[in-house]
């Protein structure tokens, strides 16, 4: 769990974090609710945003709105948003989290089906997410996007190409919306995990195993090798990083791609 160095620094903020449900998203939303803000939070599976939100009442006495959402689909993206200023008056933040890492294959077996849903999760609903955000952020003339990519961007892996093209998009997505969003108090910014203990790289993990014919913790093993701390980053890590960009502290950082990889990606 994350241990913010100061309470309250979002005390009356109003954030919208999509992909909540497990790993890094439940991680933000606790570390959040923790610093005071009210949150509305969206993911497709429903029984696990409940597990999230029923943390989130427990550890802060206010229960977040919860959302079964497809990011994928604008008008369910949209409903988020929208619902969460209707209910709490305002809009500060919205932390675009939900991704997919899809099916790997070579370039040559790539099906399109694969190919754009893993785009639609992994940087369409990215752009949904910032669309509908600035239609509320704009007026009051403030606020902060945090969007997600991953350092596959930077790097070739076999069987990738679709979740690596996904990533690499982001990282454009930001410096535009970063560029058009400045003039009216906008922040925008993305944040790039590396290996992260996740629900979502244990699945890779376990996949990766059962091909090589190996146990899973071999590969935690040699991804942990690949990174100049020697070890994989817990959510709390990415979690800390994004409270620092959304707060006043990080008041003068927009368009900005950060990587928290323990040394795994330099270039």
């Amino acid at each position: 769990m994350s241990e913010p160095p100061s309470a309250g620094r979002f005390e009356g903020k109003v954030v919208v974090i999509t992909g909540a449900g497990t790993g890094i998203g439940r991680d933000m939303t606790l570390a959040f609710a923790r610093e005071g803000a009210r949150l509305a939070i969206a993911a497709r599976r429903v029984g696990l945003l409940e597990e999230t939100a029923a943390l989130v009442e427990e550890e802060s006495g206010h229960r977040p709105l919860v959302f079964e959402t497809d990011v994928t689909q604008e008008a369910q993206v949209d409903r988020v948003i929208d619902s969460a200023v209707a209910e709490f008056g305002r809009l500060d933040i919205a932390v675009s989290n939900a991704a997919s890492a899809g099916q790997d294959l070579y370039l040559f077996e790539q099906t399109l089906e694969n190919w754009n849903q893993t785009i639609a999760t992994n940087l369409t609903a990215q752009f949904l997410v910032s669309r509908a955000a600035l239609r509320h952020l704009m007026p009051q003339r403030s606020g902060v996007i945090i969007l997600f990519s991953s350092t596959a961007a930077y790097e070739a892996f076999p069987r990738k190409s679709h979740y690596s093209a996904s990533k690499f998009g982001a990282l454009a997505l930001t410096r535009t919306l970063a560029k058009e969003a400045g003039e009216y108090g906008i922040r925008a910014n993305c944040v790039v995990p590396g290996a992260t203990a996740t629900e979502l790289l244990t699945g890779y993990m376990e996949r990766v195993a059962g091909e090589r014919g190996i146990d899973p913790e071999e590969v935690e093993a040699e991804l942990g090798a690949n990174s100049s701390l020697g070890r994989l980053v817990a959510p709390s890590e990415v979690t800390n990083t994004v409270l620092f960009l959304c707060s006043e502290a990080g008041s003068g950082i927009t368009g900005q791609s950060i990587r928290v990889c323990a040394g795994l990606s330099m270039t």
